[in-house]
């Protein structure tokens, strides 16, 4: 999936780092298609959990700031992804690159952009620029 203004909250920090979610999945699928090395997946992997302690606080503070009645759906669906994503992470330490991996990362990836940043993001930020 691309980047598309559509999927923009309105919020720039959270737009910000919800495009270097859509950037990291394009790495990704580039290099499906060039051939990926173990440490560009190791490297992308990182990245994929810094990004998710970051952004998961910042958006969270968000909502809670504004009383956003999705907040605990969030929250669980925040976990989940830190929780599947670690379960990924660990795959790839025991045992290497392998196709299973890569494929799995891919369409996590893929299904939590296409369902979560722009369908549950986009109801809190509708919401957001309501209370505004």
């Amino acid at each position: 999936m691309k980047w598309n203004k559509k999927y923009a909250l309105g919020i720039a920090v959270i737009d910000a780092q919800h495009k270097q979610l859509f950037h990291i999945n394009d790495e990704l699928e580039a290099g499906l298609q060039t051939g990926i090395r173990p440490e560009e997946l190791d490297a992308m992997l990182t990245r994929l959990g810094k990004y998710a302690v970051r952004h998961f606080t910042l958006e969270e503070k968000h909502m809670a700031a504004t009383e956003y009645p999705g907040l605990v759906e969030q929250q669980e669906a925040h976990r989940s992804f830190t929780a599947r994503f670690a379960e990924i992470r660990d795959d790839f330490t025991k045992n290497g690159m392998t196709g299973t991996i890569i494929n799995t990362l891919q369409g996590e990836l893929t299904d939590w952009i296409r369902e979560h940043v722009t369908i549950m993001d986009q109801q809190f930020g509708k919401y957001y620029n309501e209370q505004q």
